[in-house]
């Protein structure tokens, strides 16, 4: 028997260094993101959908759902800015395909099987951007550098392109994550109040720039982490370190690590809100009023 676990536990070893290997040569990665793990990151995202697919099948089906409501809405067709549409799981391409005449799928890596299934789609262009403008920054860290002050970006990315509709899917909480990741084992010593300060800042942006464009905005972002022994909380985490969502929006649940796919004792469940149309006057406004407040 314990040969056998390791056979397997060797077998999938090799699967998923085979898989890097495939991913890097059909799709090269610069330098930095492959240091930071950005490709394994994504791998590990696929595989995880591959074996929680059953799970995921209601969260990806209430964002889609989602997105073509608001597009159904949208007052105009020309163009569609897609922040975060990965591996396409949760994004209905070829449907937006059909609605609008160009559609602009970013995000910092595309996986070979999205640049191969968009290649049907004429209308359809791939942007490999970091949205959040601070990757790179991250990356070239010294070690001897004692916190994350000033690494903050206000990106303005395509404000000026005359985008219709503008869909930020399921990335908001996770533009912190790998960046954090990396700098905590570069700067030793880190203190968590630096990291939740950046990641809160880099979360603010991100709201502001979808708040920026003309077009309409919908955005779809987890905003709450539980830790679930069946129907029973056992704690919350909150995914947006301390940032606000108005008030509005639908409301579900996406089960993203059913036991034992994390923990083998608890099941993993985030929250997740849609908004067709993002409130970006109230978050504006909002952000208005806590200025006048701490003058």
């Amino acid at each position: 028997m314990v040969r056998q676990e390791l056979s397997v536990g060797g077998t999938a070893m090799v699967s998923g260094l085979v898989q890097d290997l495939i991913t890097y040569l059909t799709n090269p990665v610069p330098r930095h993101l492959r240091k930071m793990d950005y490709p394994r990151e994504l791998r590990n995202l696929e595989s995880r959908r591959k074996r929680c697919k059953a799970a995921w099948q209601s969260h990806l089906a209430n964002t889609q759902s989602l997105i073509l409501k608001a597009a159904d809405n949208c007052p105009g067709s020309e163009k569609a800015l897609i922040i975060g549409s990965g591996p396409l799981f949760d994004i209905p391409i070829a449907e937006l395909s059909g609605q609008f005449q160009e559609v602009v799928l970013v995000d910092i890596l595309h996986p070979w099987k999205s640049r191969y299934y968009t290649k049907c789609l004429p209308n359809v262009r791939l942007e490999q951007l970091d949205v959040t403008g601070v990757v790179e920054n991250v990356f070239a860290l010294p070690r001897s550098r004692q916190s994350l002050e000033m690494l903050s970006c206000k990106p303005g990315y395509f404000l000026h392109e005359g985008f219709d509709m503008i869909i930020s899917a399921n990335v908001l909480s996770q533009l912190p994550v790998i960046p954090n990741t990396y700098a905590s084992n570069q700067i030793k010593g880190l203190k968590l109040e630096q990291m939740r300060i950046f990641s809160q800042r880099m979360v603010i942006n991100h709201l502001d720039w979808l708040a920026s464009f003309r077009g309409k905005v919908c955005l779809i972002a987890d905003v709450e982490r539980l830790k679930c022994d069946g129907p029973k909380i056992i704690s919350r985490e909150d995914s947006l370190w301390g940032v606000h969502l108005p008030h509005g929006g639908r409301e579900w649940f996406w089960d993203l690590a059913p036991r034992p796919e994390i923990d083998i004792h608890f099941d993993i469940r985030h929250q997740v809100v849609g908004y067709p149309e993002f409130p970006k006057n109230i978050w504006l406004d909002r952000k208005i009023a806590t200025a006048k407040r701490t003058q």
